[in-house]
């Protein structure tokens, strides 16, 4: 039985899929969600659902990130302008992450969730233009895969086996 606890919901954010694992990229307007989309896309080989507006739903305690509609296949490049990519229609969301200053980033990351109707994922803070928050996610992602995933949430102590 498939349940969905919200009606699709419209989110200022972008999303990339890794490995088939999706990332929710969240954080206010200028804050590099866009940017950091194209180095997910580039240094991580990932699958790119949707910039600036995604629609997300719930089913069964699992959230889900699609594409909006006007902005379906298109990717802001600030400096450039919109570029066309290969999307994906939907994909399961594993991990959020919350663009935020370098100094609000912490040393190690708190167990911290986004939430959306019945389902929730880990949420890392990050600076998106820092050089190394492409491979700290990917890392994430692999972590919350191994003894991490059987709480959802990052190691008390900070370290993990992967």
């Amino acid at each position: 039985m498939v349940t969905s606890a919200l009606p699709h919901e419209i989110f200022h954010a972008s999303a990339v899929a890794i490995d088939g694992r999706g990332v929710v990229l969240l954080g206010a307007s200028g804050s590099g969600k866009s940017s950091l989309t194209a180095r997910l896309l580039k240094t991580c080989e990932g699958e790119f659902i949707g910039d600036d507006r995604l629609v997300l739903d719930e089913q069964d305690g699992q959230i889900f990130a699609s594409p909006h509609d006007t902005l379906r296949g298109l990717l802001e490049l600030r400096g450039l302008g919109v570029v066309r990519r290969a999307y994906i229609e939907r994909a399961p969301i594993n991990l959020a992450v919350e663009l935020c200053a370098r100094e609000d980033v912490a040393r190690m990351a708190p167990a911290d969730w986004f939430t959306y109707g019945e389902g929730r994922v880990a949420r890392l803070r990050l600076h998106a233009h820092d050089s190394a928050t492409p491979m700290i996610i990917q890392t994430a992602l692999q972590a919350l895969g191994g003894a991490a995933a059987k709480n959802n949430a990052f190691s008390d102590d900070g370290i993990y086996e992967i």
